[in-house]
């Protein structure tokens, strides 16, 4: 499958992102990536391309300061705004796993009309945003490994209890990285969830 390596200029800093997936459709997947991680992780775990062979355009995005990526003044949620304004994107499917996770959560705060969906996945600091959580106002998938031991299981009780709607999805025996040591599981619970 063709994997498309692109640049964008988000005020002064050249953020990079990989593109796959078909061009002719509307139903966007952008998947940020964990701090120990970059874009083509999602490439080589299967991920990218599990969800591009379902019929989902799919962005890999490198944060500032990742990856390809040049560091940026603004704030991440920030840069992912400006990143899918620039771009002119229609409202997209975003997947956050760990420290993304909570990036994912702020930019849902702020922008919840850019999203169709959110995907939180062993986010860290959930607890810091507790009491905003209930004015998460879009359809919403919380992943968790039980064994997670950065994040704690407590942590997806939270989200699951506070924003309204939100579906809950757990690998009983994994841990933080529960979404790349079960990729072909963790894709279909995304598809099946973005189809929904």
């Amino acid at each position: 499958m063709l994997i498309k390596g692109e640049y964008v200029d988000i005020k002064g800093s050249k953020i990079h992102y990989l593109e796959l997936g078909r061009d002719d459709t509307q139903d966007l997947v952008m998947l940020l990536h964990g701090k120990r991680y970059t874009a083509y992780d999602w490439v080589n775990s299967g991920i990218a391309e599990n969800l591009a062979n379902k019929g989902f355009k799919v962005i890999c995005l490198e944060l500032p300061g990742y990856g390809a990526s040049e560091e940026s003044e603004l704030e991440k949620e920030e840069v992912l705004f400006e990143f899918a304004s620039k771009l002119n994107l229609a409202p997209f499917h975003l997947v956050g796993p760990s420290f993304s996770g909570e990036i994912s959560l702020r930019f849902a705060l702020k922008h919840s009309n850019m999203l169709k969906s959110l995907t939180v996945v062993d986010s860290i600091n959930v607890d810091l945003y507790k009491e905003r959580l209930k004015d998460i106002k879009v359809k919403t998938l919380i992943v968790w490994g039980k064994q997670d031991n950065i994040a704690p299981y407590e942590f997806a009780e939270m989200l699951k209890e506070n924003i309204p709607g939100s579906s809950l999805y757990v690998f009983e025996d994994s841990g933080h990285t529960c979404y790349f040591d079960n990729a072909k599981k963790f894709s279909k619970v995304l598809g099946d969830f973005f189809r929904e």
